[in-house]
């Protein structure tokens, strides 16, 4: 059970609008910043597993975790609020960005900056993926389910639709048989 819930879809629509102007590029590592460690609307476990769940649904991941959360504090006006609020400043931003690079992308101070953006890009994910990691149940199921993702995400470059494909109804089933 989270520690707090938000007071309401307004706080719910700015905390969403707070993540989407912060974490622009790659919310996840500030959605569960902000929802975990600063609001405690969530525990660790809550939103590995709702996150998760996200993930098996068609879209965005983030998105789809968003729609799910905003309806457990608030119904759909809560999804509606918690959505809205994830692309409200985005949406302005990256029109803005859009036409700037039309316009001087192919300048070599902005192909400069882009480059260095890249490696802080990747640290972003990698923490995300670390602190999801170890809010996993700590099994040597849970290790190996893991193992084989990063085999064949990274190194035999499998489709990630086909690695869900694969691995869920394996992790389901050892899941379900540990408990």
């Amino acid at each position: 059970m989270p520690v707090a819930a938000p007071a309401s879809c307004r706080a719910l629509f700015w905390s969403f609008a707070w993540i989407g102007l912060s974490g622009f590029g790659g919310v996840l590592p500030w959605v569960r910043r902000v929802l975990v460690e600063q609001n405690k609307w969530m525990t660790p476990a809550e939103f590995t597993e709702l996150l998760s769940m996200g993930q098996l649904i068609p879209g965005p991941s983030v998105s789809n975790f968003t729609v799910m959360l905003g309806r457990r504090y608030f119904g759909l006006k809560g999804a509606i609020a918690a959505v809205m609020g994830l692309y409200f400043f985005p949406l302005f931003i990256i029109l803005i960005l859009g036409y700037l690079y039309q316009s001087y992308g192919q300048l070599a101070p902005v192909q400069r900056i882009l480059d260095g953006v890249k490696p802080v890009s990747a640290g972003l994910v990698i923490a995300t993926s670390l602190k999801l990691v170890g809010s996993l149940p700590r099994s040597l199921h849970t290790a190996l389910f893991v193992l084989c993702t990063f085999i064949a995400i990274t190194l035999l470059q499998l489709p990630l639709a086909l690695t869900m494909l694969m691995l869920a109804p394996l992790a389901i089933a050892a899941a379900w048989r540990q408990r």
